[in-house]
């Protein structure tokens, strides 16, 4: 989060290194382990994943770069986009992890491949930029188009099994994603809060000069950033422990889409409340907010919009295993906190969550089973940090955060 919130250019570079871990612990034969993870561990290599292409957004069936088995390996071939860090100088080596189709069996055809940058002897790989993006934020990030042009690779685990090799990166990277937002957001208010506090603007009631901060619009715009940067780190973090734990896969799975989706709106919502804070400065590059508000935007864009994260929860996840160990988590937090806003709001989850169930359509409902699934989660997150304020070293400022 701290890397993020100081240079999330930089820490996208990085960041993909824990899910290549992944995918390699998971899928990779201990050959490529051996070869592979300790030049991911130091730096020497750093990865890429190579998914996105021109008409196949989400839409993985459409895919069409090629990995062809000839008799000395195999070779990809086709165009990829949107590859953060597609080519760097940071690192000696660069890993491209591409989903490639080798047969023409919609989404059961994609395989995973390792790509590196340089061949065994040295030399280069038949891997080319053919354009960086030129974005509205993140400019230090390299964001490029590749060609490959029978590049030599190896696979990832068996042909045809791309697609579950490729989400075991992804959903590392979509609860990195979400603690970018926790980063912009708790950013957004370390500058809103300092700033308030020394700017003077107005008079109180006794007609003595004040900081912004006591202006009741300006405190209520702090606080809010500020329980959106904390309420977002507790979802993140839950998120993230329970991953790391692994022995409930079934809530991970429900909690990575949701802890994408707030995440990252709640740093979006807050870097647009930080600005306003700051008035006219907040507009200007020096005082440093327009980079959180640019940066910030795309969290909700990449590793799946939120818009496509809300539909699988609502058509995917809402009737599974996931859905089920979600309201057990509800249940046991609601009980033992005594949260009587906890228990209303799990109430209209489980309601929303039957009307879903039993829509033709469950798509159209999916915004609705977001939000109640949000409030939900946020009503036991607060009555954690209610019962625990004690142990915060400014209980002040939590006690009022927790009555709003």
């Amino acid at each position: 989060e701290i890397f993020s919130g100081a240079n999330h250019s930089l820490q996208m570079v990085t960041g993909l290194v824990p899910g290549a871990v992944r995918v390699l612990k998971r899928f990779g034969t201990e050959e490529q382990r051996a070869k592979i993870m300790p030049q991911l561990a130091t730096g020497e290599m750093l990865p890429t994943m190579c998914l996105t292409e021109p008409g196949a957004g989400s839409d993985l069936a459409r895919i069409r770069c090629r990995g062809d088995q000839t008799g000395d390996g195999w070779r990809i071939s086709g165009e990829k986009i949107f590859i953060s860090g597609g080519d760097q100088d940071m690192s000696e080596r660069i890993l491209h992890l591409v989903l490639a189709r080798t047969s023409d069996k919609g989404v059961k055809g994609l395989s995973l491949f390792l790509c590196p940058c340089t061949r065994s002897d040295g030399s280069r790989n038949a891997v080319t930029v053919t354009r960086i993006e030129e974005k509205m934020g993140l400019h230090a990030s390299p964001t490029c188009q590749l060609a490959f042009d029978n590049a030599e690779a190896e696979l990832v685990g068996d042909e045809g099994q791309g697609l579950a090799a490729m989400f075991a990166m992804m959903n590392h990277a979509r609860t990195d994603v979400a603690l970018q937002g926790v980063a912009h957001a708790a950013r957004a208010y370390d500058i809103a809060a300092s700033y308030a506090a020394e700017r003077q603007q107005g008079r109180s009631p006794e007609g003595a000069p004040v900081t912004i901060d006591q202006h009741a619009d300006v405190r209520r715009m702090i606080d809010e950033i500020d329980r959106l940067a904390l309420g977002a780190r507790a979802i993140a973090h839950l998120a993230c422990v329970t991953m790391e734990r692994g022995d409930n896969s079934a809530l991970v799975e429900f909690l990575t889409p949701l802890a994408k989706v707030y995440c990252t709106e709640a740093g979006m919502r807050a870097a647009e409340l930080g600005m306003q804070v700051l008035g006219g400065y907040g507009y200007l590059r020096e005082y440093r907010i327009e980079q959180t508000y640019r940066d910030a935007r795309i969290t909700a864009i990449y590793e799946g919009t939120n818009g496509i994260h809300a539909r699988m929860m609502a058509t995917r996840l809402a009737g599974s295993a996931a859905g089920d160990a979600f309201v057990s988590y509800l249940q046991k937090e609601a009980s033992r906190l005594s949260s009587e806003k906890a228990v209303m709001l799990l109430e209209r989850w489980q309601t929303t969550r039957e009307r879903v169930l039993n829509a033709k359509d469950p798509s159209v409902l999916a915004e609705d089973f977001l939000q109640a699934s949000i409030k939900a989660l946020l009503a036991c997150v607060w009555a954690n940090l209610d019962h625990n304020k004690s142990h915060h070293p400014d209980g002040a400022r939590l006690e009022r955060l927790c009555r709003n």
